[in-house]
């Protein structure tokens, strides 16, 4: 209420626990896009990107990761792990068909990361 007695806003119950604790996604938030679909191969994502998004969009299988992924919840975690430390901008790590840019880099986390995907060698049939 301002000084003549009209309202100038209202605080609600969560603005108040936003304030504190940081943003809260409901129902009525639109979701936020962590990645971007260049093509049916390529992929940029934020490094904030949970590694279970991560195989949902890719199509991947949390099993392929688990021996390198270690304590990683997020995707610049599992390129620390993959790496052992920070990599530098415009590197590439390479695990099995998937390739890894770093694009963006502030002070020391990992922003963008560019993923292409390599589909697996199609094996020849045995012969007998």
């Amino acid at each position: 209420v301002d000084e003549f007695g009209g309202t100038s806003g209202l605080i609600t119950m969560e603005d108040i626990i936003e304030e504190i604790i940081g943003e809260i996604n409901d129902e009525y938030d639109e979701d936020e896009r962590t990645y971007a679909k260049l093509n049916d191969s390529t992929y940029v994502f934020e490094g904030k990107t949970s590694l279970s998004d991560f195989y949902k969009i890719t199509h991947s299988q949390e099993a392929d990761f688990e021996p390198m992924a270690g304590e990683a919840d997020t995707l610049a975690g599992l390129l620390l792990e993959l790496k052992g430390e920070f990599p530098s901008r415009h590197e590439k790590l390479t695990y099995r068909n998937f390739t890894f840019e770093v694009l963006e880099m502030d002070n020391r986390r990992i922003l963008k990361i560019k993923v292409i995907i390599t589909p697996p060698e199609e094996t020849e049939p045995q012969k007998r």
